[in-house]
């Protein structure tokens, strides 16, 4: 611009412009770069945002909008709801909108849309603004989140949780859930028929409502439970009605959100309570007589000697043998002899005060304990009430027979402070009572030696019998009950001196056993039988053989070492060797017990627990014991098929053992009805006169020909 011919207020006035025009450019500039950045912050956003005129024509969208949509800003722009969604959608969405612009006010919802096809559902929120131009303008300004995920994430949760409500609510045991202090939260349905409580009036009360602990044993527990994060015990449960019942309870934690709360699954376990209260009364008390057995008289003279006594308190043991019995129970059976022991049961009951004690030791021998005595004779009149007592002849199968029976008495204190001591003591005086003519008794003392020599003089044959193999085995059969088919043989050992009557184990075991030399017997015993059964295989007849271990064997750290060499030397296959061991035997040590079963089952062979119901078992080891089989004792067996209590309990002993996967053998079959009865319940096998008696070499090898095919 030519300036020469421009005055000073022109040049003024055309600077003052040029400054004007730069100003509004960099104005200008400032705004679209400010509309840039606005396009790009709401671009940016991961919602849909859009601005609708009072007709609802969009007028801008951001770029999420628009790929939502699937189409550019410019194709966008004009559209409606009516052309996204279905009609009755669409005209929703309409109403909100007009709505809106009456209200002026922010409105949001949450909107299930069927967008294109496809169900979903947003977060949808709406308001008027206004945009001050050349004229006042009002758009609606609106935004949508996608919140399809999360919907659904809800609905399956809640799915979730209502079918999880179900299953607990179907659940046999009682759910809990509860705070810190105790407080119940939840329950299921379980839990309000078990305790006879409505579930509202449940979530009124606390843990302590319903559980028979102190406030110190439940604060125990929750600490344990902190501890250790879950744990279990055993207590009794409060019914509405005052009444209790036993539960196994395990409390765990649980994390909800940000509290942590107690979830309890209590099982009623009243029915495990009573086979369990059965089981212990059959581990203490004798089956045939119903009297303590020797379990019970140990624990109580354990208990007796550890606690503090008066230093003139006195205790009698006295130990009873019925004279001449085994005559009775070979001429007239098992059976007669079993009604004999319970008739002298009932007797010598009658004979003692309300204060004594009165057992079965086992066989034929009685214990009877007499506390707080102030001198002997109170003894001795308790022994010639006995005397009197017996001299009742007993009926028995039509006939009457006189029993007497010889009694050595032990002291305490003096004659022994344990109770080996105490029955040995007693059983050298009960033996002296034999030799002076029976139906007598006798007091122990330091003199008396006779009776402990002659067992000397047995030991020294028994030792000798060993070199000489006097020792002979003869063999019962063992029938399948479901198939009538033999199985197997039991190994039974019989001494046979040179030029004298055969002598059964009930006369020589305990001996050896007491002496030892019960291991080299047998030793053996497994040897021959492991023989005699591989010449039964070698000759086609593929049974299997039982053998009976005795606890010392049991105890012997190289009795797998042994019995691996037998099976060796022998030739026999393992797995037709069973070996058989009492309950008490296998109880004495569980732990070691269940290692060295462990050790015998790797060998292939199958473990049997005899006498089953005569001893003490905790199932929870019985459970971890490797065995393959339990056998009924037969005094379950001799009238169970009238006899209702021993019939419950024959059938508990199969069920239990089933349930546990093993095999039952019932000892002591003697007739068609015992055998009928345990076909009924499902027994496996069995195992007596009925089936076969034990034979020798010979003469079972003629049986093995006529019944195994």
């Amino acid at each position: 611009m030519d300036t020469g011919m421009q005055s000073p207020r022109e040049v003024e006035l055309n600077k003052r412009i040029e400054e004007l025009e730069k100003r509004e450019a960099e104005l200008l500039l400032q705004l679209r770069t400010e509309e840039k950045l606005n396009t790009k912050i709401l671009d940016a956003l991961p919602i849909n945002i859009f601005l609708e005129d009072y007709e609802g024509r969009t007028v801008f969208a951001n770029k999420q909008a628009c790929d939502c949509n699937g189409l550019t800003s410019e194709e966008l722009v004009g559209k409606t709801v009516f052309d996204f969604f279905t009609k009755p959608i669409a005209e929703k969405v309409r109403q909100d909108d007009l709505h809106v612009w009456e209200t002026k006010q922010l409105f949001t919802k949450e909107v299930m849309t069927d967008f294109l096809g496809q169900e979903g559902y947003v977060y949808t929120g709406k308001t008027i603004i206004s945009i001050e131009d050349e004229i006042k303008k009002e758009y609606l300004l609106g935004f949508a989140l996608d919140i399809t995920d999360r919907v659904k994430a809800e609905k399956k949760l809640k799915e979730s949780e209502e079918l999880f409500r179900k299953l607990v609510d179907q659940a046999a045991d009682s759910f809990f859930l509860s705070n810190s202090e105790g407080k119940i939260i939840d329950v299921n349905t379980a839990a309000c028929n078990h305790l006879g409580y409505s579930r509202e009036e449940l979530l009124n009360l606390s843990i302590k409502d319903i559980v028979s602990l102190s406030a110190d044993g439940l604060a125990d527990v929750y600490e344990k439970v902190a501890q250790l994060k879950t744990y279990n015990y055993e207590h009794e449960m409060l019914r509405k009605d005052g009444s209790v019942f036993p539960a196994d309870t395990n409390v765990g934690l649980v994390h909800i959100g940000d509290r942590t709360l107690y979830l309890g699954l209590s099982r009623d376990i009243s029915d495990r309570k009573k086979v369990e209260k059965q089981i212990e009364h059959m581990a203490y008390h004798d089956p045939l007589t119903g009297l303590p057995n020797r379990w019970y008289i140990h624990t109580y003279i354990k208990s007796y000697l550890t606690k503090e006594r008066r230093q003139d308190e006195k205790l009698a043991f006295l130990l009873l043998d019925l004279d001449h019995f085994k005559v009775i129970n070979d001429s007239l059976g098992h059976q007669a002899g079993d009604l004999l022991l319970q008739q002298v049961a009932k007797r010598l009951h009658y004979s003692i005060g309300e204060n004594d004690t009165l057992a079965r030791l086992g066989g034929d021998e009685f214990i009877i304990i007499l506390p707080n005595l102030k001198d002997h004779r109170e003894a001795v009149t308790v022994c010639e009430k006995i005397m009197k007592a017996m001299e009742e002849p007993f009926f028995i199968e039509g006939q009457n027979f006189k029993v007497s029976t010889s009694i050595g008495i032990s002291i305490v204190p003096g004659h022994g402070e344990d109770i080996h001591t105490l029955i040995q003591n007693a059983d050298i005086a009960m033996y002296r009572s034999k030799e002076q003519g029976r139906n007598s008794f006798r007091f122990f003392n330091k003199v008396m030696k006779e009776s402990a020599k002659k067992r000397m003089e047995m030991e020294i044959s028994l030792r000798q019998a060993l070199e000489n193999n006097e020792f002979i085995l003869h063999y019962q059969p063992k029938l399948n009950i479901k198939t009538s088919a033999v199985y197997g043989m039991e190994a039974l050992i019989r001494w046979q001196p040179e030029d004298s009557k055969l002598i059964y184990p009930g006369q020589f075991i305990e001996l050896a056993e007491e002496t030892g030399l019960i291991i080299p017997m047998g030793e053996w015993v497994l040897r021959e039988a492991c023989k005699q059964c591989k010449m039964w295989h070698d000759a086609g007849y593929p049974l299997t053989v039982s053998v009976n271990l005795s606890a010392q064997q049991f105890q012997k750290h190289d009795l797998t070492e042994l019995i691996a060499k037998i099976i060796v030397e022998t030739g026999l296959n393992p797995d037709a060797l069973e070996l058989e061991l009492t309950e008490s035997t296998v109880m004495k040590e569980p732990k070691q017990a269940a290692y060295m079963l462990q050790q015998l089952k790797e060998l292939g062979v199958s473990i049997s627990i005899d006498d089953f119901g005569t001893g003490f078992s905790s199932l929870s080891y019985l459970n971890q014991f490797p065995i393959d089989t339990l056998k009924i004792d037969r005094s379950f067996i001799n009238d169970a098929h009238e006899n209702e209590a021993n019939q419950a309990i024959a059938a508990a002993i199969i069920s239990l053992a089933h349930g546990l996967g093993l095999g039952v053998v019932a000892e002591g079959v003697e007739n068609e009805e015992q055998l009928r009865f345990l076909k009924l319940k499902q027994c496996d096998a069995a195992q007596g006169y009925f089936v076969g008696k034990p034979m020798g070499e010979e003469l079972i090898l003629d049986y093995i020909k006529k019944n195994t095919g």
